[in-house]
């Protein structure tokens, strides 16, 4: 016998409905009938102020799509810093609070270990490199008092923010908008070490400090200014810091002075060698003297015979003579006749 569709629909019909009713409900209404607790705000807290009982307080409420990471517990954000304004009403997230304090520079929050922040006065335009400083800017500092003179210890400083006279920062990165008015750098305040910054207070209180810009956004070459500036600070006010390889090595000492003295060593031998020799040389010569005296002699001695044949040799050379006068005269006999 054949089972008719529409039975068919129906009872696939019902078990669906059973399924329903007596699973899928059930699992829903536990989500959304489930409680917990959470830390809820009660009074403003704005950004930078400390999370505490005062302004917060714990109640339950629904767990069903509840954001993940809501503080459950006060003891979980007590004594942290909200990033953000929170308002009566709002759950405290992980993202709006931090256990740092919050600040407008961030840079402050991290001031490595020996270094200290300090700021120093812009006292025209021009000083400050015409607003156009930016946090990171790797800067030289002169000093003017009577004359301009630049100052070994700020040879090469970071800058970590730029403010206005009100203390706001001035974010020379971007072009104010149209209805907003800029903001003229006051101050700069610059990462330095404890001697930078005695010398950026005698600075601030003596003369004028003029800016110059060294180098921006080349991290690189910033680190290599600043590892040479720590060099120069090392050689002012530590050189017994210094390696006794470097000092041996300007000082000239070394193998150089030995191999210059071996060099003097040589010469010397080979100068008395020759002064040795110059004897023998002396003598040699003076035997040569006396072999070319001798020689000199014995050609002086064949000279007189030499003067006699040159005598014998004019004898022979009148003979000529006598037969061309005979010549003559058998020529003048000739024409006689």
């Amino acid at each position: 016998m054949k089972l008719n569709n529409r039975f068919i629909f129906g009872l696939l019909s019902l078990l669906l409905a059973a399924v329903t009713a007596f699973v899928a409900l059930p699992v829903i209404a536990r989500q959304t009938n489930g409680k917990t607790e959470v830390v809820r705000v009660t009074a403003p807290i704005l950004k930078g102020e400390t999370v505490s009982a005062d302004n917060t307080e714990t109640v339950e409420v629904g767990s069903y799509n509840l954001p993940s990471g809501t503080a459950r517990s006060l003891d979980d954000v007590k004594g942290l810093y909200a990033t953000a304004d929170l308002f009566p009403g709002d759950y405290i997230l992980p993202a709006k609070v931090s256990p740092v304090p919050i600040s407008s520079d961030t840079a402050l929050n991290s001031i490595p270990s020996g270094k200290v922040a300090i700021s120093l006065t812009i006292q025209t335009l021009a000083a400050g490199l015409s607003d156009k400083l930016q946090p990171g800017d790797i800067i030289r500092i002169y000093h003017f008092l009577d004359v301009a003179v630049e100052v070994p210890e700020l040879r090469f400083v970071r800058v970590l923010s730029v403010t206005d006279s009100g203390g706001m920062n001035v974010d020379n990165t971007r072009e104010p908008l149209e209805d907003e008015e800029k903001k003229q750098s006051a101050t700069i305040t610059v990462l330095a070490s404890p001697e930078q910054a005695r010398t950026i207070t005698l600075l601030e209180n003596d003369g004028i400090a003029h800016v110059a810009l060294v180098s921006r956004g080349n991290e690189k070459l910033a680190e290599e200014l600043l590892a040479e500036q720590e060099y120069t600070l090392q050689e002012i006010y530590f050189p017994e810091t210094l390696l006794p390889e470097e000092e041996t090595d300007e000082n000239g000492d070394g193998t150089d002075t030995d191999a210059s003295t071996t060099a003097g060593t040589i010469d010397g031998s080979e100068l008395s060698t020759s002064e040795e020799s110059s004897p023998e040389s002396g003598s040699q010569d003076t035997e040569s003297d006396n072999r070319n005296g001798d020689s000199a002699n014995t050609s002086g001695e064949n000279t007189p015979d030499s003067n006699n044949e040159n005598n014998s040799n004019g004898t022979n050379t009148g003979s000529p003579n006598e037969t061309g006068g005979a010549t003559d005269d058998s020529s003048g006999s000739g024409n006689r006749t």
